[in-house]
């Protein structure tokens, strides 16, 4: 019995969700929102200089960053956080298409 819980516990823990381990920044500058990792999506809206965001992942190598803030959630690029993401997030591959707020552009 006490090794079945010990399984559920650590089942329950796995199941936590990364994005509860989001890491605070902000913005250095007017930074575009878009609706997936890359220029070609569309911009949702602009966040102002020092907007406080919550980064939930990033792409391989820390270039584009999921956020959520107050007036927005998307995809960043987070040469413009501060403090620097990198090492401080979870990296994922490539979102899924369920993930993607928007439809690349062109």
């Amino acid at each position: 019995m006490p090794r079945l819980r010990i399984l559920a516990s650590a089942a329950i823990l796995l199941a936590v969700p990364l994005a509860a381990h989001a890491f605070s920044s902000s913005t250095t500058r007017s930074l575009n929102v878009r609706g997936g990792p890359g220029t070609h999506f569309e911009v949702q809206t602009v966040l102002p200089p020092r907007t406080s965001v919550r980064v939930r992942r990033c792409t391989s190598g820390w270039r584009w960053c999921e956020i959520d803030s107050r007036r927005a959630r998307g995809w960043v690029d987070s040469r413009f956080l501060e403090p620097s993401v990198r090492g401080r997030v979870p990296i994922v591959n490539q979102p899924s298409r369920d993930d993607r707020r928007s439809r690349p552009v062109g």
